[in-house]
């Protein structure tokens, strides 16, 4: 005896011999072009690269300013923004500790912009000097670098370097560098 087949076979029969001819059809013949196609001879152009932030300037000599037993010492630093960047929120000031001329640690947000007064003529920012390296001295260094800071890129430094001088601040100095 012989099976015959279900309602839903001859469905799927009738329906694969619509699409098939179908098929073959828009294969053979492709649509024709269109004002959408991508035929022009206009071509665009592009670059990409980095931008120069130019550094701040160093407009005097920077001075340090010992204290009573050196409690209290600080360094002061003068400086001036690049025309282009007047702003002091552009500024970025890192103070990093110097142990036998290599860099020990740098202090975050000490003292940032917030001992910075002035203009964008000109600016004096106040470098505290770290109460033990006032008072006892040590020898002890530090580094200001002063960058511009715009859209995620930074300047070149300008930078001073203070030595704290021996005990109570004697001997303290400050450089340009």
């Amino acid at each position: 005896m012989k099976k015959r087949p279900g309602r839903l076979g001859s469905v799927a029969v009738a329906l694969s011999l619509l699409i098939f001819p179908s098929l073959l059809i828009s294969a053979s013949s492709p649509p024709p072009m269109t004002d959408a196609s991508w035929q022009r001879s206009e071509f665009g152009r592009g670059s990409f690269g980095t931008i120069t932030i130019p550094p701040a300037t160093l407009n005097g000599p920077c001075e340090y300013h010992p204290t009573l037993l050196g409690a209290g010492a600080y360094v002061r630093v003068f400086w001036k923004p690049p025309a282009t960047y007047p702003n002091l929120t552009d500024a970025v000031i890192d103070v990093h500790l110097i142990t036998a001329g290599s860099t020990v640690t740098t202090l975050q947000g000490y003292p940032g912009t917030a001992n910075t007064t002035g203009s964008s003529a000109g600016y004096t920012t106040d470098i505290p000097a770290t109460l033990l390296g006032g008072i006892l001295g040590f020898n002890t260094q530090f580094q200001v670098d002063i960058y511009i800071s715009a859209a995620g890129w930074k300047s070149t430094p300008v930078s001073v370097r203070a030595n704290a001088g021996l005990v109570a601040g004697i001997g303290g100095s400050c450089t340009n560098l």
